[in-house]
């Protein structure tokens, strides 16, 4: 069975989208990638139309702070994408143990756990 494509996407690719892709980066149920909408780190992945495509689900971060939605809308074409936004703050340090719960505990509500 094929895993099930996941793309976490949050402003910078440092922190929030890391972490979740951290979490799931050894899965037997998923495959898992990450980026951000601007590149402030050598070591952040930078979102292209071709992770959008890739993907078969898209978790954004945050909307109301970040504008991940609109931004994501404005810059690509997302049409039959299953986009999810999880409106985990950009407060956390990559790895921070509350971090790791929210996401644990939102992607949960979503179907997606370890």
């Amino acid at each position: 069975m094929a895993k099930l494509k996941i793309l976490f996407i949050c402003t910078a690719n440092i922190n929030r989208s890391r972490t979740a892709e951290d979490l799931f980066r050894n899965s037997d149920k998923y495959e898992v990638q990450s980026a951000g909408f601007v590149m402030m780190s050598m070591s952040g992945q930078i979102l292209t139309q071709e992770l959008v495509n890739w993907a078969d689900r898209i978790f954004l971060m945050n909307e109301v702070e970040d504008g991940h939605l609109a931004k994501l809308n404005e810059g690509f074409d997302v049409s039959g994408k299953d986009v999810t936004i999880l409106n985990i703050r950009d407060i956390y340090n990559r790895g921070d143990n509350v971090l790791v719960q929210l996401l644990l505990n939102k992607l949960a509500s979503y179907g997606i756990d370890l």
